[in-house]
C-alpha cells in the first residue's frame, strides 16, 4: 500500500494540481486577514488577535474554498487515469482494483491535512508578523497547537465530504461534470450556512461540528453526524461499487 501512495505522490508531483492545491492553502488566511485589519482599523474597539483569525478563516476553508480545492483535486486524482488513459497501463501489474482505490482515498487523505496544516501555518505567521506591526494580540504557543488540533479535525471532517466526488469522477471519466457539481455545493454552502436546514447539509454540518454550533442550529448534533456518516459511507461503497465494475480492458 505504501508503494500505491508513493507512486500516486509522484504522479501528483509531475502537475501543477498540488501547486494550484497548496497556493490555495495561503489564499484564505491571507484575505481574511486584510479583511480583519480593515475592521480593526474603522472599529478600534475590535482587538486582531490570532482567534480571531483563525474562526473568520476556518469559515471560509470548510465552507467555500477547502471544498472547493479539495474536490478539484480529489475529482483529478481519478479523472487523471481515464483521460490520460494510464488505468490499463496500471492493472497489467499485479495489483487489485480495491488497493489501487485504496491508495487514492490514502493519498486524498494526505493532501486534505496537508492543506490544512499549511492553512494553520499561514494563520500563524500572519499572527506572528500582525503582532510585530499593528496593534494585535500575540499568539501563544497554546494558541498556535490549539489551532492546529481544530485545522486537523477540520480536515478530517472535510475528508469525509469528499468520497461523493470521487465516484462522481468514475461515472463521468472527466472533469466537467464533477466542476459543476462541485461549484454548486460550495454556492449552497455560502446559501445555507445561515439557514435552519444548515444542520442537515453535510458540507455546512461539518463546519457546524468544528465550530461547536450544530447543535444550535439543528437541535442536537446526531442528525449532522449522521448524515456526514451517510455522504462518507455511501461516497466510499458507491465508489468501490463502481471501480469493481469498471471496464478497464
Amino acid at each position: 500500500m505504501a508503494d500505491i501512495v508513493y507512486c500516486e505522490w509522484l504522479k501528483l508531483k509531475r502537475s501543477k494540481i498540488l501547486l494550484i492545491g497548496f497556493s490555495g492553502s495561503f489564499i484564505v488566511p491571507f484575505l481574511v486577514t486584510v479583511n480583519d485589519i480593515r475592521i480593526s482599523f474603522s472599529k478600534p474597539d475590535a482587538s486582531l488577535s490570532p482567534g480571531w483569525i483563525y474562526e473568520d478563516s476556518i469559515m471560509f476553508i470548510m465552507l467555500l474554498f477547502g471544498p472547493l480545492v479539495m474536490a478539484v483535486v480529489a475529482t483529478y486524482l481519478i479523472s487523471r487515469e481515464y483521460t490520460e488513459k494510464t488505468l490499463k497501463t496500471v492493472f497489467v501489474l499485479s495489483i487489485s482494483r480495491s488497493r489501487f482505490l485504496a491508495g487514492k482515498f490514502i493519498m486524498l487523505f494526505i493532501l486534505v491535512l496537508l492543506f490544512m496544516v499549511l492553512s494553520w501555518f499561514d494563520i500563524v505567521v500572519i499572527s506572528i508578523i500582525c503582532s510585530l506591526f499593528l496593534d494585535a494580540q500575540q499568539i501563544t504557543l497554546l494558541t498556535a497547537v490549539s489551532i492546529l488540533i481544530q485545522m486537523i479535525k477540520g480536515g478530517i471532517l472535510l475528508f469525509a465530504t469528499l468520497p461523493p466526488f470521487v465516484y462522481l469522477s468514475m461515472r463521468a471519466k472527466g472533469t466537467i461534470t464533477p466542476f459543476i457539481v462541485i461549484a454548486t455545493v460550495s454556492l449552497l454552502n455560502v446559501v445555507l450556512s445561515g439557514s435552519p436546514i444548515a444542520g442537515f447539509y453535510p458540507w455546512t454540518a461539518a463546519y457546524l461540528l468544528l465550530a461547536g454550533r450544530l447543535a444550535q442550529v439543528s437541535g442536537s448534533t446526531l442528525p449532522g453526524i449522521l448524515v456526514i456518516l451517510l455522504v462518507y459511507v455511501s461516497g466510499i461503497w458507491a465508489s468501490v461499487s463502481r471501480f469493481q465494475k469498471e471496464d478497464i480492458f
